[in-house]
């Protein structure tokens, strides 16, 4: 008999440790030539700088909408307390 003398399990194994190989380089050399590049280059947005009047403005309508109760009374004084936290904010800008 003329055989293989590995068996078919093994030829496997080794086909899909090469591959696995192959794939790491190929990703290895993706990272380096295309990830990494357009890392370093990156900026931050011109938004992400807000002046305090936009600040204010962000914290004011969350607050406001967040002001849901099963009470008339209770929500009237939540969105009062957000009116008086957003003039007083204001007054610090």
């Amino acid at each position: 008999m003329s055989g293989s003398p590995h068996s078919p399990l093994a030829s496997l194994m080794f086909f899909m440790v090469c591959l696995s190989v192959a794939g790491s380089i190929i990703a290895g050399v993706h990272y380096y030539a295309v990830d990494l590049q357009h890392q370093q280059d990156l900026q931050a947005p011109a938004n992400t700088q807000m002046t305090c009047s936009q600040y204010c403005d962000a914290q004011y309508y969350p607050c406001m909408t967040s002001c849901k109760s099963s009470s008339i009374s209770a929500t009237q004084t939540c969105r009062i307390n957000c009116q008086t936290e957003y003039k007083n904010c204001k007054k610090s800008c």
